[in-house]
């Protein structure tokens, strides 16, 4: 993009906001560098309390927001914050439901033919044992926190798991998100940008 710093790592902080962080954090595409994923998003935007910050527009879904602002992100309110619409809008996060980018996909899980069956009946097992509230069962799909990270296998606000081998991607995607990625496979070059 013109204008845009050639390198976004230049803003990335690593584990800590110290400047002795472990340069190996710095950048890392995982929960050791403090501005990945949907918290760090978050993080990015809001700045450090000594005012530090990089972030004028943050995108996450709605849920991780409000989960954020009731755990780490103290003193701030759903009004200090508002969403962007597509028609231009600006308004509160409590009506994501008419301004949004449209649904997010499902995520899947893929496998080779030969280890399907082995892996369907691994998943489903733990997640029956997680639903029945089987404590003595090491082994948590959906819940990251007990392993010191959030979202490490499956998404924590993950309810449950659904067989879809019936299905197409398309059915999976959805429509409105298939025709948003087929519009951008299909677009022309507009030529150079000076």
């Amino acid at each position: 993009m013109p204008g845009a710093d050639r390198n976004l790592c230049k803003v990335c902080i690593g584990g800590d906001e110290m400047e002795g962080a472990k340069a190996s954090s710095r950048c890392a595409a995982n929960h050791n560098e403090r501005y990945y994923g949907n918290m760090g998003a978050l993080r990015c935007l809001v700045g450090s309390p000594s005012g530090r910050s990089f972030g004028d527009v943050a995108f996450l879904e709605h849920h991780n927001l409000l989960k954020n602002i009731e755990s780490w992100a103290m003193g701030y309110t759903l009004n200090d914050f508002e969403l962007l619409c597509l028609d231009g809008r600006r308004v509160a996060v409590t009506d994501w439901a008419d301004c949004n980018l449209g649904p997010v996909p499902p995520n899947v899980v893929m496998t080779r033919p030969v280890t399907t069956t082995k892996i369907y009946g691994f998943l489903m097992k733990s997640q029956v044992r997680q639903k029945m509230g089987k404590d003595c069962y090491p082994f948590h799909l959906f819940h990251s926190q007990k392993y010191g990270e959030s979202d490490l296998l499956f998404k924590d606000a993950t309810q449950y798991l659904v067989h879809t081998s019936h299905l197409g991607y398309q059915s999976i995607l959805g429509e409105p998100f298939f025709q948003l990625a087929e519009s951008v496979f299909n677009c022309t070059h507009a030529g150079n940008v000076t």
